[in-house]
């Protein structure tokens, strides 16, 4: 796999080499091999198009970006969960792969080396979305380790790292996905499922049944500015989004969403911060603003809009960044592996070879990523239906198909 890096501040001399190797590169992918793909994958799309089903296929090979196939890649589509995409790469590039996302708990009391919180213990959270019961036990089991033997305050639970529209959504638009699909999203959730005074109660139980007497209440409020930090626990970047992408966990990906929004917008962070990050993100790649809409992070809206090239740009850029393309790649779905492809393409040439992001819901199928070929370099495709009614079965069959040609594919 060729891979070219090179810095914006070298010379003028150094680019215009660059881009006639790649260009003598991208010479050697024969004429007559991308006809006869664009054969096959016109046999596959094709006669989905004809029986007046919306679809859109891109294939770019990724050292040369050379376009290898394309069927109406300018037109808009509802995209469902490979929006994940959009934002795990948004997350890679702005936070980077080193990023952690903490919960803290802190203390207005300046001295607690005298085993006492004399005043209250703040748990503020920070958009994990994985954050869960045994994270809360131990925060617990670390403030116990500090000496701390009584807290004479409240324990306050702190989710104002985002706004309290914690639906998202729901219920704004005629026609979307219904109430029941759209998950609470909270700064402090636990569990994926309740927010912050769950947590808030949860911490004051262990610490109760660590020894540590409580004497106040588990209220709802915010952090003021000079506290000390007690103790704190994360999750890694790659750990979420991984489980984001593999599982399409539509609570992880809206979570984060709000997340870019409160880190490089404005806090408490609305939905519209977070559109706002995105966009900005999307116009560092060349996207056209009027081209698209990421109204949250899941895909589970039917309003959210994208196209071909958008995908085209977001998978090259990842897989120029030489730091970030090995995380972005093992967070996708593998073909007969893991995530939501564990059980497609099985025995055949994609098995394994294909790491992608699968998206769905009524009337709308997508399969977006990369494809290891028979030449073991990359392909990036993008390919998504819409308005085909009823069941997904013949769509996911046509994307397998697709993948599976990429997969067997040889320039040479």
């Amino acid at each position: 796999m060729m891979k070219i890096k090179f810095s914006f501040f070298r010379s003028a001399i150094f680019i215009a080499v660059f881009f006639i190797y790649q260009s003598s590169y991208s010479q050697k992918i024969p004429q007559n091999k991308i006809d006869e793909l664009s054969g096959k994958l016109d046999s596959i799309c094709l006669p989905l198009k004809d029986a007046g089903i919306k679809v859109s296929c891109k294939v770019v090979h990724a050292d040369f970006n050379k376009e290898l196939y394309e069927l109406d890649p300018e037109i808009g589509m509802i995209p469902a969960s490979i929006t994940k995409l959009v934002i795990a790469a948004a997350s890679y590039s702005m936070l980077g792969v080193n990023y952690s996302i903490p919960t803290i708990c802190y203390t207005d009391d300046n001295n607690i080396k005298d085993g006492v919180i004399d005043g209250n213990l703040y748990l503020k959270g920070y958009g994990d979305p994985d954050l869960n019961s045994g994270d809360i036990q131990t925060l617990a089991n670390e403030i116990v380790k500090k000496g701390i033997k009584q807290i004479t305050g409240n324990i306050v639970a702190d989710d104002s790292y985002f706004d309290n529209n914690y639906y998202t959504l729901r219920g704004m638009y005629s026609g979307d996905t219904g109430p029941s699909y759209w998950p609470y999203v909270s700064a402090l959730c636990l569990d994926k499922s309740t927010g912050a005074l769950s947590a808030g109660d949860l911490l004051s139980s262990d610490l109760s049944s660590l020894g540590v007497s409580v004497q106040g209440v588990v209220i709802a409020g915010q952090t003021p500015d000079k506290v000390k930090e007690v103790t704190q626990i994360s999750h890694k970047i790659f750990d979420v989004i991984s489980y984001m992408l593999k599982e399409s966990d539509n609570h992880s990906a809206i979570t984060m969403f709000k997340l870019l929004g409160a880190k490089f917008k404005n806090t408490p962070a609305s939905l519209e911060d977070a559109q706002s990050v995105i966009s900005q993100y999307l116009s560092g790649l060349g996207v056209d603003r009027y081209s698209y809409e990421i109204l949250e992070g899941s895909g589970l809206t039917r309003y959210n809009k994208v196209n071909a090239d958008m995908y085209m740009k977001i998978l090259k850029s990842m897989y120029d960044d030489r730091f970030a393309f090995d995380y972005f790649l093992n967070s996708l779905s593998i073909a007969g592996k893991d995530g939501t492809l564990r059980k497609r393409m099985i025995g055949t040439e994609a098995e394994g070879n294909v790491y992608a992001k699968t998206g769905t819901i009524n009337s709308v199928s997508a399969l977006s990523g990369y494809v290891i070929d028979k030449d073991n370099e990359i392909l990036m495709f993008y390919i998504v239906m819409n308005g085909f009614g009823g069941n997904a079965t013949e769509m996911r069959s046509a994307q397998n198909d697709v993948a599976i040609t990429l997969a067997g594919f040889s320039r040479k």
